[in-house]
């Protein structure tokens, strides 16, 4: 440990800019808005700070509008009429997100949640993709990534040992050493740290989790044979101020949780992220004189340091562990158990010390706003030693990893995109193991490259076919061999809507074992390890397919259905023999000998039940098998059988929360490890499986104005405890000459080894200052010439101006830079916007300087064609390829058809203008919307594909207005103010 107290580390600082696979069309953006009711705000504006770009939520809040660019952080403004104009900044990879408006008139911030539900499948990524995003993070116990995964069906915990207090997940039926663990796109805890590893991410540092299944990208490394968890840490510049969370329960464990986060100037962030961890209690209730959970002392902690100015991205994090263990017997616990005093004690201590630096560093500022240079890098030094005993473990690890990425798009249409870089990983290990040296260094070099491709069918409805192909080679070099392994990967994906798609992937994954630390749970035991070859790398095919299916039964009411079912067959796997060894003295380790398969099969469904109650419910099957020495059995200690049942209840007013889950776990085969004697053994003891048992979890919170919460909740509430999960704890060390029980065993643990445990914690969150400063609110009629109202309703021209709908002939992005360019010198029009998809070139202009037709005629000289007239053929065949009309970019698209009506109707007054033009904008379709209050009519632009002219009428008399031979609604019209209504 004196090692790593003493060392200073120095580094150069690098970022990596993520660029996520996780929309359908990075070039696209959609949301919902609601108010803290969960009520659709219909006409909210939207657009990205600085720019034209943006929309109007539709009859059911939603919006979608394009990117600025599919590779950086953008702020989005969001405004309403009555309420003060907010910011939120949207990542690259976020998509579907639900943006809560607090309900009052004094706005100053808005809540984000993934996709309306903290927990979702993707339906829109080529790959498997789950997200647990901060709710359903908020439900679970506290404190760290082990406890996150409570509630979820994909991840299960499993527990390691009856005297570390570790856990483990497992995920399609294999133990977690098979799942790639990353925080922000970059490996960590999978060699040393992989013990202790889930307890090192606490809850409270974590944004949301990505969890992907089966065979992934390849640009973060294929050691996920099973899939990668991918851990998105709290944004310092997104985040408040201040937040504390004190956790306790009756045990006296207690934690404390603190982030303290500030914004130093537009493009400077800092944050600090401290987790502490005490717990001294001393518990023995199964009286077998070992303590049922270890002694405990950690702290964790990360400053986070990140710069974004435009075109740069520089991140550096710096992060430090101490964490100390102490189980086993203690005299107290001996003397309770034996009632005499101990000569010698069976302890079992950790003391481990990790420091390190990781972070990414990024340049945007190419021509083409699709490509990007990224590095990503990690260092870090771990010290762990251990004591079973007599028996002694201690590692040290020294690593550095650097990882270089390339992104770019193929062509213009957005269709093809690649991906490529490279990865170097070196890391040095002193290992010892009572007689075992597995001291070594690791060189790892890798070269990939990504290629994705979408192709839309239908785009109204959503019809789409996707894929990812990748391929990775990876140069391991050790004392003991060098190899090159190759690794490809596909990922397909047919989306029959936007919310159905079904998938299919196929992969090969590659990963070096770590054969001590992935053992730890074996080493308090009588049983020696006996490697018996020089452990080659784990090489593995994985494949499979996903149904996943967004089910809405009415607006606010959805749900939805998914099955997994994926197989993972290996090419070598490292084999722990527990119970081959004639003698029973050892616990064999030995390259695959035969056949190794896992089939995982996994079918869930969630529903919103009422409103704010949410139900989930899944069945898991496993059939999992390896050849031990030259019998194919199953693999001990892996339930064939799990079920989840998880309900989820808020209040109206989201002052309360409620869930309750219960879990299922089947029986599990039991490992032969010795000739069992005692008469004392539980009767399980002498079965081949373990008996089937239900784990059942509650948590209530309660949240209060001002920041505070408090939140009460029990695990284990069924009381279920394995009984007497520790063999020959009567004689631990096996120096009794009359010693007539089994020998000593702790590793054969199948359910928990602690009963119900109940918590209590408070939670505290200061924002502080706003970061931008809101426009004031409406809170009188608003004039339309008034410049605030203009920024808060961008969609409103003042009286000298007009909008005008033209249909083109564009076909890319590029020809909005042209016909921007042949504008630039005309008189009379002030703001030029081109939608791509509908191909509608959007105009404000002044009708006293210009008129529409010549504004067609510009267009036309431009090389495009303009509602009816037909573009200029000498100019258009001088366009550049991608702009020509048969340059193939329209091919499987809608074309659009633009129409214009003419409205009679009874609007008075500017007050009028806006809330028509506010319900019209909100239909999806419309184009532009000009109500002249002299005249008494609302003239009005759209797309017949999305919307049509009754539609249009009707959504204007809900509001209170007549609609040519249309009545108003007389409840709506009775709420307009006086200037909107007819004078009698």
């Amino acid at each position: 440990m004196r090692y790593i107290s003493s060392l200073g580390i120095v580094f150069l600082s690098l970022l990596f800019m993520n660029a996520s696979l996780a929309q359908e069309d990075p070039m696209r953006f959609s949301g919902l808005v609601v108010n803290k009711a969960n009520e659709p705000l219909i006409g909210a504006t939207v657009n990205w700070i600085n720019t034209t770009i943006g929309g109007v939520t539709n009859l059911d809040g939603w919006f979608d509008i394009s990117r600025i660019d599919s590779l950086e952080p953008h702020l989005l403004e969001i405004s309403y009429v009555g309420y003060e104009t907010v910011q939120v900044e949207i990542l690259p990879h976020e998509e579907r997100l639900k943006l809560v408006i607090e309900d009052n008139k004094t706005l100053a911030d808005i809540v984000v949640e993934a996709k309306e539900r903290s927990s979702f499948t993707s339906t829109l990524d080529p790959i498997n993709l789950e997200t647990i995003g901060g709710g359903e993070l908020r439900r679970a116990a506290c404190c760290n990534l082990s406890e996150s995964f409570e509630n979820n069906a994909t991840v299960n915990i499993n527990f390691s040992d009856a005297v570390t207090g570790a856990k483990d997940i497992e995920m399609l039926g294999l133990r977690g050493t098979y799942t790639q663990m990353l925080i922000e796109n970059r490996p960590t805890f999978n060699r040393l740290g992989r013990a202790y590893g889930l307890e090192y991410i606490p809850g409270t540092f974590i944004e949301k989790i990505q969890i992907s299944k089966g065979a992934s990208s390849v640009q973060n490394g294929v050691q996920g044979i099973t899939g990668q968890i991918n851990t998105e840490l709290i944004k310092p510049y997104e985040a408040p101020l201040l937040f504390i969370n004190l956790f306790g329960d009756y045990t006296g464990r207690v934690e404390l949780n603190a982030q303290f986060n500030y914004r130093m100037s537009k493009d400077w962030s800092t944050g600090l992220l401290v987790h502490g961890d005490y717990y001294q209690t001393e518990i023995d209730y199964n009286e077998d004189s070992f303590l049922d959970i270890p002694k405990k002392q950690q702290i964790n902690v990360i400053s986070r340091w990140i710069y974004k100015p435009e075109l740069f991205h520089f991140e550096i994090n710096f992060q430090g562990i101490v964490d100390n263990r102490d189980g086993g017997q203690t005299q107290g616990s001996f003397q309770k158990a034996f009632n005499a005093p101990a000569t010698r004690l069976y302890e079992v201590n950790s003391e481990i010390r990790r420091i390190g630096a990781f972070g990414k560093l990024g340049y945007l500022g190419f021509d083409n706003p699709n490509q990007s240079i990224a590095i990503v890098y990690d260092a870090n030094i771990h010290q762990h030693t251990s004591y079973f005993g007599d028996k002694e473990y201690s590692g040290l690890q020294k690593r550095l990893y650097a990882k270089f990425v390339f992104l770019t798009n193929l062509g213009n249409n957005g269709m093809h995109n690649l991906s490529t870089g490279f990865s170097y990983d070196l890391i040095d290990f002193k290992e010892q193991f009572e007689n075992i040296n597995n001291d070594r260094t690791e060189h790892l070099a890798a070269i990939y490259a990504e290629y994705d491709f979408v192709k839309k069918f239908n785009e109204e409805k959503g019809t789409q076919f996707g894929l990812i192909l990748g391929l990775r080679s990876d140069l391991i070099h050790t004392q003991q061999f060098t190899k090159i392994y190759p690794s490809p990967r596909l990922n397909l994906k047919y989306n029959f809507t936007n919310d159905m798609v079904v998938r299919a992937s196929l992969g090969r994954g590659l990963r070096t074992t770590n054969l001590l630390i992935e053992n730890l749970k074996f080493m308090p035991s009588y049983k020696e390890f006996s490697i018996q070859e020089t452990i080659l790398p784990e090489v593995a095919w994985n494949y499979g397919v996903n149904f996943a299916w967004n089910i809405k039964i009415t607006p606010k009411l959805e749900g939805s259905f998914n099955v997994d079912l994926y197989r993972t067959d290996f090419e070598n796997q490292l084999v722990v023999d527990m119970d081959s060894d004639p003698t029973y003295n050892s616990i064999q380790f030995y390259n695959l000998k035969g056949k190794s398969f896992a089939n995982s099969l996994l079918i869930s469904y969630t529903q919103d039940i009422v409103k704010g109650l949410e139900a989930r419910i899944a069945y898991k099957f496993n059939d999992v098998r390896m050849t031990y020495g030259s019998v194919l059995e199953q693999m001990p200690l892996v339930p064939r059988h799990r079920g989840l049942i998880h309900l989820n209840y808020s209040t109206p007013k989201k002052n309360w929360e409620f869930n309750i889950t219960l879990n299922v776990i089947g029986s599990q085969r039991l490992p032969q490890l010795q000739i069992l004697t005692g008469e004392d053994l539980p009767e399980y003891r002498f079965k081949e499986y373990s008996p089937a048992y239900v784990r059942l979890n509650a948590h209530i919170s309660k949240f209060f104005e001002g920041g505070w919460e408090i939140y009460l909740g029990a695990e284990n509430l069924t009381n279920y405890v394995q009984e007497q999960p520790i063999l020959g704890y009567q004689d631990p060390f096996g120096t009794s000459t009359t010693n007539t029980y089994s020998n000593f065993d702790a590793t054969s643990v199948f359910a928990p080894v602690f009963g119900t445990q109940i918590y209590l914690g408070v939670k505290y969150t200061f924002k502080g200052k706003e970061r931008f400063a809101p426009v004031a609110s409406c809170t009188s009629i608003p004039s339309v010439l008034e410049e605030e109202e203009s920024k808060e309703i961008d969609w409103v021209l003042e009286d000298h101006l007009q909008r005008v709908a033209i249909k083109t002939s564009s076909q890319c992005g590029s020809c909005e830079t042209i016909m921007r360019k042949a504008f630039s010198a005309v008189d009379g029009v002030q703001q030029v916007n081109l939608d791509i998809e509908t191909q509608i070139l959007t105009l404000i202009y002044v009708p006293s300087e210009i008129e529409v037709s010549s504004i067609r005629k510009v267009i036309s000289e431009a090389g495009y064609d303009a509602d009816e007239l037909k573009a200029n053929p000498a100019v258009h065949n001088n366009l550049p390829g991608c702009c020509q009309q048969d340059g193939g970019h329209r091919e499987g698209k809608i074309n659009y058809t633009l129409k214009t009506a003419v409205i009679q109707s009874s609007n008075q007054c500017n007050l009028c203008s806006i809330r028509i033009g506010d319900t019209l904008y909100a239909l999806n379709g419309v184009q532009s919307v000009h109500a002249d209050k002299n005249k008494h009519t609302v003239t009005v632009q759209f797309l017949q594909e999305k919307t049509n002219l009754q539609k249009i009428k009707r959504a204007m008399t809900k509001v209170g207005y007549t609609a040519d031979d249309l009545k108003a609604n007389k409840a709506a019209y009775n709420k307009l103010e006086g200037c909107s209504k007819k004078s009698e």
